[in-house]
């Protein structure tokens, strides 16, 4: 009996659920969940060798161009694949993927003025740093937006 009753629940729970709440859930758990890691540990390695975590050119461009890079680049391209069921989903993912090829081009272009060493590059690449950051705040409060709207909460673990 106790199979029956949750077999119910189970399908009077999704019945109740509308796509786009549950293109969110999969998005959430599931895609972000793809991408979270590298997406870390690209920025834990950045964050290692930039601001007060400096310490010269030579360890941060190996840094950048051997685990930064490359790191994100992966990231990237999984986020780029993601396809999310419902166009108000996707239109979010899309907010997320734009903010982070603006953050990877950013970090190409650090590895760029530490090249030439041009400081008019290094400027440049941390306009662009803050301009991703800012997508990602506002990709971030969309999520949230479209969550609450549509009957999402987030479990922290």
């Amino acid at each position: 009996m106790k199979k029956i009753t949750s077999l119910l629940l189970l399908v009077l729970a999704a019945c109740g659920a509308n796509s786009v709440q549950q293109d969110l859930i999969t998005y959430i758990n599931v895609e972000m969940d793809k991408v979270a890691e590298l997406e870390a540990k690209a920025v834990e390695a950045y964050a290692s060798v930039s601001g007060e975590n400096y310490q010269n050119d030579s360890i941060m461009y190996a840094v950048i161009s051997e685990t930064v890079v490359p790191t994100y680049e992966e990231f990237y391209n999984t986020l780029s694949a993601i396809k999310p069921a419902t166009e108000e989903v996707a239109a979010l993912h899309k907010e997320y993927v734009r903010a982070a090829a603006d953050q990877m081009e950013a970090f190409k272009l650090i590895l760029e003025a530490i090249e030439k060493q041009d400081v008019a590059i290094i400027d440049q690449a941390n306009e662009d740093l803050d301009e991703a950051r800012a997508l990602l705040r506002l990709w971030r409060e969309d999520l949230d937006s479209a969550c609450v709207k549509h009957n999402v909460v987030f479990e922290e673990n």
